[in-house]
């Protein structure tokens, strides 16, 4: 058995892929009916929608299975998001890339196996539609374009979920993709009694910059710093913009939070040495670990981290 290679961008492609938070999510009828449509289109007993994760394959639709989940290295998915186009297996009986795999030998004995590979609207490559049968077949050059057409309104409907759940200044999470993406993080986290910490972020002298240089250069300012803050971030930490310029961070790691602040206050004050600009981009931020009490939600910890930030700033302001 041949195990599936990892894409050069995997790391962030996972960012990409925790952003949309569609793992571990089940019936939700605007993907269930697009593999009721593939089976019922190209007569299979098996259509999915999949998703790739770290270590495991989650079926986001499963028309067929009786399961939601496999490991990654057994799944014919892992190689199917490395491809451009299709990718199409006739008889995996008759492939030394799968003829001894566990989903070839066992349940749900795949023979034929046709995956198209679905893109966020970043271009990150997070799954496939795909067809499986237990019967060896034939995928003409038809077959494969309507393959195709069903693979492309799946990222369509990627797009909407995207376009609800993102600020479109920004690119990162809006209010409600953070809070969204956030509760399910933070309930995670407690679960399994995790350290993890939120830092909220208000921009310094923001309206100045909008006055005396216009809301262009302001919208500049916030898509800088939205940057700053996401390129330190490892996959499963949440940014959003919270509303102006007010800024919230969930780090799935408290022991990180310090290795955060550093570098994003390194990578700032690099960007404004170079920029040329007339004004500095500067911020004040408050932190608050999990275990600093008893927190309901991910609100309770935000609002709790908001009026700590607005402590720094009153501070400053007394400077």
């Amino acid at each position: 058995m041949k195990f599936p290679g990892i894409p050069e961008n995997e790391e962030e492609r996972l960012k990409s892929l925790y952003m949309i938070d569609l793992l571990d999510t089940r019936d939700d009828e605007r993907f269930e009916r697009l593999t009721r449509i593939g089976k019922k289109l190209f007569q299979v007993p098996v259509a999915l929608i999949s998703l790739l994760d770290r270590d495991r394959q989650w079926l986001l639709a499963c028309q067929g299975l009786n399961t939601r989940e496999t490991t990654r290295d057994v799944s014919f998915c892992g190689h199917a998001i490395l491809q451009e186009g299709p990718f199409i297996v006739k008889d995996a009986c008759l492939d030394e890339r799968f003829h001894d795999n566990p989903l070839v030998t066992g349940e749900p004995f795949i023979r034929f196996y046709a995956g198209y590979p679905v893109h966020l609207p970043d271009g990150a490559v997070v799954g496939t539609l795909c067809l499986i049968s237990s019967t060896p077949r034939d995928f003409n050059d038809d077959d494969i374009a309507s393959l195709k057409d069903l693979a492309l309104v799946v990222e369509d409907e990627f797009y909407v979920i995207n376009m609800a759940m993102t600020d479109s200044l920004t690119g990162i999470p809006n209010r409600r993709g953070f809070y969204h993406s956030g509760e399910k993080r933070f309930k995670e986290l407690r679960r399994h009694e995790a350290r993890f910490s939120i830092i909220y972020f208000d921009l310094d002298k923001f309206k100045p910059i909008n006055d005396l240089w216009g809301h262009t250069e302001g919208d500049e300012v916030l898509k800088i710093f939205s940057a700053q803050l996401s390129r330190h971030l490892s996959p499963k930490d949440i940014v959003g913009r919270l509303g102006g310029d007010e800024f919230a961070v969930l780090l799935t790691k408290a022991s990180h939070t310090q290795l955060f602040l550093n570098k994003l206050r390194e990578s700032l004050e690099v960007h404004n040495q170079h920029a040329g600009k007339p004004y500095n981009i500067n911020y004040s931020y408050g932190t608050l670990n999990s275990d600093s009490g008893e927190y309901g939600s991910l609100l309770d910890m935000v609002k709790e981290s908001d009026s700590s930030m607005y402590l720094e700033k009153r501070k400053k302001k007394l400077e």
